[in-house]
């Protein structure tokens, strides 16, 4: 059966711009504005299914589309922990661990996050989460996540290696469309606005 998935990532949050991982932070007032209007866009979609990180940002969006769907909070959504690195810049990050974010450039998967998630682990189970969705009966599916969630989720559907998942930039409140057959896709929309 073919599929068509919509992945959103959550609206703008008070900490755009700084690593955001396992901090659990709500949406900002242009978050929600930017939510309200991609709602309005998405129910003219007839989603069936809606799948929704736990994490606060996610879920206020999720809320805030008012879909007639079935919805399941999926823990593997979750973006990965940055560790120390949590509300911190890059510049700020490059100032106090430049050992690290070479390190973080050379090693891929076998990086850990100081204090944080292994990059490896963290692709372990959005792979997992993304079978469940190559499983799934329904044919019109949302995933609202985050950004290097839905970077990985999009490497994985097009056959791409998780190495080139910044290729893609996932503009928040924006979703990406992804026409599935089978376990692989085709890419059909980038970070759509409302």
């Amino acid at each position: 059966m073919n599929k068509e998935l919509y992945l959103l990532r959550h609206g703008a949050t008070p900490l755009n711009g700084l690593y955001v991982g396992s901090t659990d932070v709500s949406l900002a007032e242009e978050g929600r504005e930017q939510v309200l209007q991609i709602g309005k866009t998405l129910v003219s979609m007839h989603i069936d299914q809606v799948f929704c990180s736990p994490m606060k940002r996610c879920r206020e969006t999720m809320e805030l589309l008012y879909l007639d769907a079935s919805l399941e909070i999926i823990d593997n959504l979750r973006e990965i922990d940055f560790g120390r690195w949590e509300g911190h810049s890059f510049e700020e990050i490059t100032t106090t661990d430049q050992k690290l974010i070479e390190s973080w450039r050379i090693s891929g998967e076998n990086f850990c996050f100081p204090d944080g998630e292994c990059v490896k682990d963290f692709n372990k189970r959005v792979e997992l989460f993304s079978r469940r969705v190559a499983a799934s009966t329904d044919e019109r599916i949302l995933i609202i996540a985050h950004g290097g969630t839905i970077r990985h989720l999009l490497c994985t559907f097009l056959g791409l290696s998780p190495e080139k998942k910044m290729i893609f930039d996932i503009q928040p409140g924006c979703f990406s469309t992804v026409a599935l057959y089978g376990d692989l896709g085709v890419l059909t929309g980038l970070n759509t606005k409302g």
